[in-house]
């Protein structure tokens, strides 16, 4: 019924962010990110169809965001000055645009939430995520009858609900260990409702690309974007709510 190559996938996933983590160490934090930024820029190149697109403005956005510790507001301003640059040349449409809006700034807003409010910020939405992800997951395979949206057809209604439910209150519990109970309670629940917001962005755009998962990285979960899209989507409600 269930997925094992997922599943440890997952596992070793967990490894690796909790390693890191625990080091915490801005150097390596860059890194990754930055590793993060390249796959999925490259996959979205594809997922779009953009093989001109550059990521030359995008790192000159993360490295300067990063050593002023505003990446997001960076990556608005460099969204807007392509988008001129467009408008510009007079380009035939503003589609080359688009791959700087996703998924350039959703991982420049979870790497703001990093450089704004820390690692166990980070470390959180990332449970908040993970939680209302896996137990829709297993809700869904389980018990679940009712297609929640066409856009993804595997979701179901009662994996949803179970996913956002679970979500918020481990979100919560661990939240409450630094911020107040409202403001975890708040955070943890509209994290998860935007997690199931990313998750069915980045399934309308490989729908209508045609393909199933936007890379093959990731052995079980396809690439990082299919890994990645419903964090880097909730990152906003931290971002806003903290």
């Amino acid at each position: 019924m269930f997925d094992k190559t997922r599943i440890i996938s997952a596992f070793i996933m967990i490894i690796a962010i909790a390693i890191v983590a625990l080091i915490n160490q801005f150097v390596i934090n860059f890194i990754v990110f930055a590793a993060l930024l390249y796959f999925a820029f490259y996959e979205a190149k594809n997922l779009f169809k953009l093989e001109n697109a550059s990521i030359i403005p995008v790192f000159i956005t993360f490295i300067v965001g990063s050593l002023t510790k505003e990446a997001l507001l960076f990556g608005i301003l460099a969204f807007l000055l392509i988008v001129g640059y467009l408008v510009y040349k007079k380009a035939e449409n503003l589609k080359l645009s688009f791959i700087y809006l996703y998924p350039t700034l959703p991982i420049l807003a979870l790497w703001q939430v990093y450089l704004s409010f820390g690692m166990f910020a980070l470390c959180w939405l990332i449970l908040i995520v993970a939680s209302c992800d896996s137990m829709a997951y297993f809700i869904g395979k389980l018990i679940g009858k009712t297609p929640f949206s066409a856009t993804s057809p595997k979701k179901t209604l009662e994996g949803v609900i179970g996913g956002i439910i679970f979500g918020t209150l481990i979100g919560t519990l661990m939240g409450i260990f630094v911020y107040d109970f409202w403001l975890s309670l708040i955070c943890s629940f509209f994290a998860s409702i935007f997690a199931v917001i990313g998750d069915l962005i980045e399934s309308y755009f490989k729908r209508d690309a045609g393909i199933k998962d936007s890379g093959d990285l990731i052995p079980g979960h396809g690439g990082i974007l299919d890994r990645i899209d419903a964090i880097i989507i909730a990152s906003f409600v931290m971002v806003v709510l903290l």
